[in-house]
Parts: structure tokens; sequence; C-alpha cells
């Protein structure tokens, strides 16, 4: 019997133990994963596992749906105009594995599954984790359904579902047939978290730059949840070579912070920068650490708490 919920990395003494392969925890499960078999710091994780979603699927009668609309964007080829027509043809299909996804019951098992998180936390970080998340040729980044600050309790399993779903909305499945990848099977990232106030920092950090302007470590962060910069809204940009730091002030219009009663919430953007310089050398020597032992270039997704390091939320091989 496949395992649902895939519980945090803990090294035992003397214990050898496997990262969960992507086909059970997705692409940014398995890089949690392994970032902290390899000791660095990330959030204690869940993964509420394909097996969850497969078992959905079959409990919503979805799989029929499912495999037209598979099908008939593996006909798609390159031409553009072609695979907008192929998602009109799907809309019906589409239509009804967004209801049924949105709608469905809790099956026990997930249920049992989800009783076994710890009662404290009152907010969760509820972040897609499919299986063809985070490949090094295709990322679909961006693609998916990520939420903050998610309330415990039937919110979390709303957000589960709302996450599962996006994987049928148009953007995703365009994604699928320009770019000929499988359509993705879902596992759901689930990490407690505090709320994220406006002294908190969060965004990316490129171990490569992708700038050809701009070489070295690049930093982009605000303060805040990295909702903003992942989102493209701006955040002042950081390039660090050695001890060199060029910064470049790109403030966005606002941040996100945890709102009062959870999930997040519009913000003014505090004075000054996200980063001092030795805050982004150290977020530079970071990277290129985890690049190292990562055998290649890596693209990480981070959070700087107050009065804290950074941990590390995302990783992924850089394109």
């Amino acid at each position: 019997m496949k395992q649902l919920l895939v519980t945090p990395w803990k090294e035992e003494e003397g214990e050898t133990r496997q990262i969960p392969p992507v086909e059970l925890v997705g692409g940014k499960g398995y890089g949690l994963y392994w970032l902290a078999a390899n000791g660095f710091q990330v959030p204690p994780t869940w993964v509420l596992s394909t097996a969850a979603f497969d078992m959905v699927v079959q409990r919503a009668r979805l799989a029929e749906s499912i495999a037209e609309i598979e099908q008939t964007l593996a006909n798609v080829n390159d031409d553009w105009a072609a695979a907008q027509q192929a998602m009109e043809t799907l809309e019906a299909h589409r239509e009804q594995v967004l209801e049924a996804l949105e709608q469905t019951g809790m099956p026990d098992r997930v249920g049992a599954a989800l009783g076994d998180l710890p009662l404290a936390p009152a907010h969760w970080a509820v972040r897609s984790s499919a299986t063809v998340e985070d490949d090094p040729h295709h990322s679909f980044a961006g693609q998916f359904l990520s939420l903050l600050s998610v309330p415990k309790g039937i919110g979390l399993w709303e957000a589960i579902r709302q996450v599962w779903a996006s994987s049928f909305r148009t953007g995703p499945l365009m994604y699928c047939a320009q770019n000929r990848t499988p359509l993705p099977r879902m596992a759901v990232v689930l990490e407690p978290m505090e709320p994220i106030t406006a002294q908190d920092r969060s965004g990316v950090v490129f171990s490569h730059s992708p700038v050809e302007s701009l070489p070295g470590v690049l930093i982009q962060a605000t303060f805040g949840t990295g909702q903003v910069v992942v989102g493209g809204y701006g955040g002042d940009l950081y390039t660090v070579r050695g001890e060199q730091v060029r910064i470049q002030p790109m403030p966005p219009s606002e941040i996100r912070v945890t709102g009062t009663t959870g999930y997040t919430v519009s913000q003014p953007l505090p004075s000054g920068l996200a980063f001092t310089k030795d805050e982004a050398r150290e977020l530079a020597r970071l990277a290129l650490e985890v690049a190292e032992r990562w055998g290649g270039p890596v693209n990480l997704e981070f959070v700087w708490r107050v009065g804290e390091g950074p941990t590390l939320v995302q990783a992924r091989s850089a394109a």
C-alpha cells in the first residue's frame, strides 16, 4: 500500500534513508528532501503523496476524462493555434475535472493521514509538487497553485483540493501541449509556518546568474513573503562575485504578509533595502554550496526570518 503522508526528513543515528522518489513526492517535494538529506536548513515538511491524488481521481471517477485530456494534448504539435483549438475541444472535460476536484469529499485514508500532522501549528504552507515540476528541462515555474498561511482544519483540505485542481487550469495544460510533457500527478507539500511579517525577507537566488549583464550569484528579494518576487512584481537585485556586491533597487509597489485570520494580504513596502551586503554574501555562499553538492547550477527559493538565518524552501536545477 502506497504511503499517503511522507514525513519530514530526520536522519537517525546509524540509519540510511532513501530520498522519496519524484513519482511519490513530486519535484518540489524531492528538492526539499534532497536539501534536508544534505544538511541544509529547510522547514519541517510533510508531503501528501501522489497516491492521495490518484485515490481522489478514482473516487471522483475522473480517470476517463483525464485520459481523454492527456491523449488529445499528446497529439498536438508545436503550433500555438492547434494547441488552442485542442483546448477548446477539451473544455467540457476540463470543467468536469475542475469541478469534481474542488468539491470532492475527503477520503477516510486521506483524513487519517492529515490527522497525523502536528496539532500545534495554526497555519500551513500548502504548495504544489507535481511530478513534472522543477524538471531541469521544463520547470513548470509558476504554473501551479501554492497557498501560504492556510488555517488548519477545513481550510487545509480546501487548499489541497485547490492545488490538485490547478493541474487542470488552462495555463498548465497549454504548457504540457507546447512542451510535449505528460500530464502531471500532483503531490502536495505541507509545511507548518509562523505568520510572515514585514520584517521577514523572502525571494529567489540563482547560483549562476541567468542575466549576462549581471554575472555572479543573482539574488532577488523583498520583505514579507516570496509571492511578490516569484510572481514577477519586483524585488531588489543583488549580484555577488566573491566579496563584491552590486545592488539594483527594484522595489515592488507592495508586499504580502500573513493576515489576521490567515492567508496573505497586501501591505505597503517598508523603507530601505531588503538585505545588507553581508547578508547578500552569506546567501550567495549558501547558494554556491548547494550548487557544488547538487552537481550543477541551481535556482533556490528562501525565507529569511527576522533574527534567524536563511531557510531554503525550494531547489531545482537551473535551466
